[in-house]
């Protein structure tokens, strides 16, 4: 049987490899965003939660970054990571205490509460992210000053966790 005579196969799109990208790319993204965001207010950051939640949203985007690396070399380590950067993306909460969203590319959000009677986000301590319109978006918020409260579920990250899991059962 010649090369010619096998049947033809289509190749199988990376779509690990796709997300790998995403990664890498939001997680740049996020880290140039925190670091204009404090050189643009640096002056202004005077409280110690407030540089503790520039801080952790910095490791967030640090952890997107080498997940991205670990999966495209198709790491075991990298699929462990990325499953744990698309978990982070999955849940969306707005209360009083706190408010929280993240995600890269594509959010498709399913409201499973929302007692709501005012919305209006005045925070105390926070960053919230909108860099390339959009394409990363991260608001981690203390004492929001909200009335209502949120609770949702990104669906896009839920795909790309069963997506993350097919590869990496397939690549053992």
């Amino acid at each position: 049987m010649t090369s010619t005579d096998r049947p033809s196969r289509r190749p199988v799109l990376p779509l690990d490899r796709v997300i790998a990208v995403i990664q890498i790319v939001g997680g740049i993204a996020g880290l140039t965003e925190i670091g204009e965001r404090i050189y643009r207010d640096a002056a202004a950051i005077i409280a110690v939660t407030q540089w503790l939640v520039l801080g952790a949203a910095a490791l967030l985007m640090l952890l997107c970054i080498a997940a991205g690396a670990l999966l495209w070399n198709r790491r075991a380590l990298g699929y462990g990571l990325s499953l744990l950067v698309q978990a982070s993306q999955i849940p969306i909460l707005y209360t009083a205490g706190v408010a929280y969203h993240f995600h890269m590319i594509a959010r498709l959000p399913v409201t499973l509460f929302a007692g709501v009677s005012s919305m209006s986000i005045t925070p105390s301590y926070g960053i919230g992210l909108d860099p390339f319109r959009g394409a990363v978006s991260l608001g981690f918020y203390l004492d929001t000053g909200l009335s209502g409260t949120i609770v949702a579920l990104n669906l896009v990250p839920v795909v790309l966790c069963i997506i993350l899991e097919y590869f990496r059962q397939r690549n053992r």
